[in-house]
């Protein structure tokens, strides 16, 4: 692994690559694998999707051996296994601050190497501030006490600490829609507020902002928003997150991950370049004045 990966979601899913890479080179089936490990081959399938993480005991004494791996290499996949089990910082807001499958989706994030993102309605979750994020929760379609409105607010603004996460921070490289900057969410003092952080955020070196304006007409994203999520190793091709009123689709497919990248770059294309982009978001800005 090049780089070392900060969310337990994300641990799981290299883990899970490893695992399948490995008993194909050794030439093993699943059925190989759940006979070694008196087990179903259902639960094979669970370790290598990483929906359940990998017990200890099952890599130490029998996965590691069944595969051949030289014991110099196994503390990094025991250490792995270690993280792989330990709990998000996200998963202490519980199901009714986070449901089950947008907390999937945060551990992603919070692992991810690269996000790029195609807004049209909302300025991007990960850049939102505090009072916009507080009217976004509060004119949903949930019937929400104040207390939980506090609670999913302070879940939301928790997550851009991954922009600045110590060693490296996520890349993060967002198409916005102009209707975003112009949508009146909260207040016109908080879209002023909004679209000057927004337009700071844009000063970090990891972070790329592109705006489509109106007048580009049509383009590839007329089908809705779509979030690419990329990894940290080159065997992962990465995973397509969209999202809709109930819950959300993961696309892992090579196609559909294909048809997503393509259409990210032909947005790019479409839009203002970045240094135009910045001068737009403070134009609406002041416009909040």
């Amino acid at each position: 692994m090049t780089d070392t990966p900060t969310s337990p979601t994300v641990w799981r899913r290299w883990l899970a690559f490893e695992l399948t890479r490995l008993r194909k080179e050794a030439g093993l089936e699943q059925k190989d694998v759940a006979k070694a490990l008196r087990c179903t081959v259902t639960k094979v399938s669970y370790l290598e999707n990483a929906e359940r993480p990998v017990v200890l005991r099952d890599l130490d004494e029998v996965l590691l051996p069944l595969y051949k791996v030289p014991e110099d290499r196994w503390p990094s996949y025991l250490e792995a296994a270690k993280s792989s089990r330990q709990k998000g910082w996200w998963e202490r807001y519980g199901a009714d601050a986070i449901p089950e499958w947008l907390s999937l989706y945060i551990g992603l994030e919070q692992g991810a190497e690269q996000l790029r993102i195609y807004d049209a309605q909302l300025i991007t979750g990960v850049l939102q501030t505090e009072d916009y994020a507080h009217a976004i929760v509060r004119r949903g379609t949930a019937e929400l006490t104040e207390e939980q409105i506090a609670r999913r607010v302070e879940f939301r603004t928790s997550r851009r600490a991954v922009l600045t996460r110590d060693p490296d921070p996520l890349r993060l490289w967002v198409v916005l829609d102009e209707a975003a900057l112009r949508r009146v969410v909260g207040s016109r003092a908080i879209m002023r507020d909004q679209l000057n952080q927004l337009a700071d955020a844009a000063d970090q070196a990891k972070i790329t902002l592109q705006v489509l304006p109106f007048h580009h007409g049509a383009h590839p994203g007329m089908q809705g928003p779509f979030t690419i999520l990329d990894f940290p190793w080159p065997a992962d091709p990465g995973v397509v997150y969209i999202e809709h009123r109930s819950g959300a689709f993961y696309l892992e497919e090579p196609a559909e991950i294909k048809a997503h990248t393509v259409a990210f770059e032909h947005l790019c294309a479409h839009a203002l370049r970045p240094d135009e982009s910045v001068t737009m978001i403070r134009e609406v800005a002041k416009e909040y004045l």
